[in-house]
């Protein structure tokens, strides 16, 4: 259901909700706690509202199995305290969604948030498909490349230490990009597996980068490898 403004009387009554599209940025933190839906399977999220969306999602979690973005692009001037609430929004996920399977987060690459990331990684083990969405919005100045390598290279490292191995379909965006090796490194622990990989950083179509995508999918590791427009990776009803 598709929640707009006029509903802030009629929306805590519909106690029965199984999937929720919304936009809560009239509402309180009261009117949201008022909000619970223990039947909740599907809540799509606008990037904007990560507060409002930690909140619902720390009252209905216990049977989500998809939190989803809305697929329009990112601009940091639309996120108050994007570093605390993206925090907080991962955090909520991983204390009370253990069955989800489809997820998209937005966060920063901060030790803190690789935590949090790390402990979902581990709790939500039906994880099916992944997106990450990660900016860095700590520095006033452009990121250098070598910072985009060290963050790319950070989060590999938590997805091969933590990641579910069911899962089939990573998607990325953002301030981070692999090198050859930590991709090679990353595509060797799921031999035995079939991914698919969706990304915006269009790196990834060079010469090197592509024998080493072809290696992978010659050997059944990769099932597909694509880069699309940062809006077609972040809608989850493009298939890859």
């Amino acid at each position: 259901m598709f929640i707009d403004r006029t509903s802030k009387k009629v929306l805590p009554k519909l106690h029965k909700l199984k999937t929720l599209a919304y936009n809560f940025s009239d509402f309180s933190e009261e009117q949201l706690k008022m909000c619970v839906y223990r039947d909740l399977e599907i809540l799509k999220i606008d990037h904007c509202d990560l507060k409002a969306a930690s909140i619902i999602i720390e009252n209905n979690g216990g049977h989500l199995k998809k939190i989803l973005l809305e697929p329009y692009d990112f601009d940091k001037h639309d996120v108050d305290n994007f570093n605390e609430e993206s925090l907080i929004f991962i955090r909520n996920i991983h204390k009370n969604c253990p069955s989800i399977e489809y997820l998209c987060l937005i966060f920063s690459p901060s030790n803190e948030h690789f935590t949090e990331l790390e402990k979902l990684l581990k709790n939500c083990q039906n994880l099916k498909s992944l997106l990450l969405v990660m900016f860095d919005y700590t520095y006033y100045e452009e990121l250098t490349h070598e910072e985009i390598l060290e963050y790319g290279e950070n989060l590999l490292r938590i997805l091969i230490s933590s990641a579910p191995t069911n899962i089939k379909e990573f998607r990325f965006c953002g301030d981070f990009e692999f090198t050859l090796e930590v991709l090679e490194e990353f595509l060797e622990t799921w031999e035995g597996c079939t991914l698919s990989i969706l990304t915006s950083n269009y790196t990834y179509e060079g010469e090197d980068y592509k024998k080493l995508i072809n290696k992978y999918k010659n050997n059944g590791v990769i099932k597909e490898f694509r880069h699309e427009t940062y809006k077609n990776v972040v809608n989850m009803d493009i298939k890859i």
